[in-house]
Formats: C-alpha cells, structure tokens, sequence
C-alpha cells in the first residue's frame, strides 16, 4: 500500500501544479480519474496516512480542489458520493453533489441553475452534456498545442475561445464562447 501512497502523492502535487498553472487546470480530469481509482483500491482508514474514513473523504475533497468540477461533473459526482459515503454528515459535500447534478440536468433550465448558484455569466448549456464533458481533455489539449507560444495576456481569452469553438465544430459540437453568452460584458 505505501507503494499506492507514494504514487498518489506525486499525482496530487501536478495536479497542484496544473491548478496554479494558468490554463493547466484540465490536465486534473486525467490525473484526478487515475489518483480516484487508486484511492478506491486504499482501505476507509490507513493508519499513518488518514485515521478515519472522513479523512479519507477530506482527501477525496482536497483533490476535487484542483479541479474545475463543472469540466467532468459526472466524474466528481461518483467521487463526492463516494466522500458522502464516507462522511455522511458533510453538509458542504452535499450541497455541492446537489449543484453538480442539478448542472447536468439538462431539466434545470441554464438560467435557473445560474440563479440558484448565484452565477453571474452565463455558459452555453451543451457544456452540460456527458458528449462535451467526454471530449474536455482532448479539446483542451489540442487547443494548448495551438495556442503554445502565445502570451496570455490581455485578448488571449479571445483566441482560447475561438481555437476551442474549432475544436469542438470539428468533433460536432457547435459552442459558444462566454463572450458570446453574455452580451454586455467585457472580457480581456
């Protein structure tokens, strides 16, 4: 086991790294699916490492920190119900489970999820399907590579979001940018 350990500590400093990294942050959904699983193989308590299966939830949570959570939503739900599971009584899990599945819902109209969470821009709502959340990590990287070299500065959302609307089209996915989705907002 301390084989297993060893591993999800060096997984959980990248995935600190590409958190703190501008633009690296998608890099998690791998890195957080693989240190998940090997979390799932660890007992609910280890002694030395986490006393109690809370614990075990906390850093579950701590994972989910370095993430965009509403980038692979049906992949941090299955990890927060497994953190329920293990400690019952956490309201902010709970609530944040409830925000996640009410963001897939596809029922929940965008502009009432926005309301409820108290998001204030607008995302366009195919964001919210498993098709486009399946897609996130190779969008993400082949609009990287495009984008290698460019300074992200003033206007580099501007050219993000057009090489991620082309990368989306050319996987049938017809996007719209948060500019686009909130007229009347300026963006750098």
């Amino acid at each position: 086991m301390d084989k297993t350990i060893k591993k999800l500590e060096g997984i959980f400093r990248k995935m600190v790294s590409n958190y703190h990294s501008m633009g690296n942050s998608w890099k998690n959904i791998e890195l957080g699916r693989e240190a998940f699983g090997l979390m799932l193989l660890l007992p609910d308590t280890y002694t030395g490492e986490y006393e109690t299966p809370a614990d075990k939830a906390d850093l579950l949570g701590q994972m989910l920190d370095q993430m965009v959570e509403t980038e692979s939503a049906r992949f941090c739900i299955t990890v927060r119900e497994e953190m329920e599971r293990l400690n019952p009584g956490d309201a902010e899990n709970a609530e944040t489970l409830r925000m996640l599945r009410d963001y897939i819902d596809l029922s929940v109209p965008m502009e009432d999820f926005c309301k409820k969470y108290k998001r204030h821009l607008k995302f366009d709502p195919v964001e919210r399907t498993e098709e486009y959340e399946r897609l996130v990590p190779d969008v993400e990287r082949e609009v990287s590579k495009e984008l290698k070299g460019l300074p992200r500065g003033m206007g580099f959302c501007f050219a993000y979001w057009t090489a991620k609307k082309a990368e989306l089209a050319e996987r049938g996915i017809q996007w719209n940018s948060p500019a686009y989705m909130n007229p009347g907002v300026m963006f750098d």
